[in-house]
């Protein structure tokens, strides 16, 4: 595979994480210190999710045979470095919001546009091995950012973590630049070669979306609760950002490993085991009181990271001759959607029913959308994953 498409997106991607992995632990804090409550730093973070679900879903109106992609990308960088240095100056609870809200809006645009050239160059028979790669960036941003941020948050405060990730954002730049604008190998829409898809993605696509919703819930107790539960204990913004760094750590191998796996099984297998490990990490997340139980939670939590990575390789195998931009941005955007759901009541819920009752419980949102990744019925014909040739008998 011929994979110089690859370093554009997987640049963008890098620093868009990294910006959003690193600050993700401190941004409940951040918000209490500028007036937020416990219950209103729930909203807030759900406000920024809702701001990044936007931006994810606000490419899916481009027409399919948009063209200036990279140059989208160039623009939401210059712009993302902007509300960076603006973030670390805010006065209030509003002004960080709205900051943050920006930043997360332009990263949801960054996310789509980067996974879109990507799914338009890659060729079926290792599109999960590029998508694989290019959920790497997750991983890895949470490394650099759980390395770097909390400690220069801990030693220059708020404004100085801001400032260097202004900086790490000039890659955003950098990756538009150099990004290729690939299209489509699929043959025309008109074209008898071209199997009926059109009329199964639907439903497909539809019990997709919702079990990305369903796990997608879990990432609010994920990173409120972690948050919370370990500045309750006394632990630094250090010690907070260090279990997103081994989660990044373990998160650089799984999307290759899922990708080239799914090549081999298929897509859905890797979605459920991804899905049952993620729903195991919250039920530990509820009972970890010391540091060692926050790392292995954080290392079962890593596995969440293939559903991101896996799932737009999913959506392009059952429809590649379609708008392919429209289905990876409203996919994209169903996992912030479930972000949101899990996040808008979180602050609320934790004041009622405690930390450890909530995350029991949506422990359970991840285990219904394994069950409902198995009632999907594929269509082997259209849906690009080799289909292993009959045993003998």
């Amino acid at each position: 595979m011929r994979r110089k498409y690859l370093v554009g997106p997987f640049l963008c991607l890098l620093a868009t994480w990294t910006s959003g992995n690193g600050t993700l632990p401190l941004l409940p804090l951040y918000a209490m210190e500028r007036g937020a409550s416990q219950s209103a730093s729930g909203l807030f973070l759900a406000f920024a999710f809702l701001c990044l679900a936007l931006g994810n879903m606000s490419p899916a109106a481009l027409p399919k045979d948009f063209r200036h992609r990279r140059l989208l990308l160039v623009a939401c960088g210059v712009l993302e470095i902007v509300l960076a240095w603006l973030a670390g100056r805010v006065a209030n609870v509003l002004q960080l919001a709205i900051a943050t809200g920006a930043g997360w809006f332009l990263a949801g645009i960054i996310f789509s546009q980067g996974t879109t050239l990507v799914g338009l160059a890659a060729g079926p028979e290792d599109r999960g091995t590029a998508f694989g790669i290019l959920g790497m960036t997750n991983g890895l941003g949470a490394l650099i950012g759980g390395l770097t941020v909390g400690p220069i948050a801990d030693r220059f405060g708020y404004r100085g973590a801001y400032d260097g990730l202004a900086v790490f954002c000039v890659l955003i730049v950098v990756g538009g630049l150099i990004s290729i604008e690939g299209s489509s190998s699929a043959a025309p829409e008109d074209s008898p070669s071209v199997p009926p898809v059109r009329r199964q993605l639907g439903g497909f696509l539809v019990l997709l979306l919702l079990a990305q919703v369903l796990v997608a819930v879990s990432n609010g107790p994920a990173n409120l609760g972690r948050s919370l539960s370990m500045n309750a204990a006394g632990f630094s913004k250090s010690a907070l950002t260090l279990t997103t760094a081994i989660s990044g750590l373990i998160s650089l191998s799984i999307p290759i490993l899922a990708g080239r796996l799914s090549d081999r099984i298929g897509r859905r297998w890797v979605l459920v085991a991804s899905y049952l490990l993620t729903g195991a990490s919250l039920v530990l997340l509820s009972f970890s009181r010391v540091f060692w139980q926050f790392c292995v939670f954080a290392i079962l939590n890593a596995f969440f990271g293939a559903s991101t990575a896996i799932g737009p390789a999913y959506v392009v195998d059952v429809d590649p001759h379609g708008n392919v931009g429209r289905n990876v941005s409203l996919l994209g955007s169903a996992l912030w959607v479930g972000c949101i759901a899990g996040m808008a009541p979180l602050g609320y819920a934790f004041e009622k029913l405690g930390i450890v009752t909530s995350v029991l419980i949506t422990s359970l949102f991840p285990v219904a959308a394994a069950v409902l990744l198995l009632i999907i019925r594929e269509k082997t014909q259209s849906s690009g994953i080799p289909t292993p040739p009959p045993r003998p008998a």
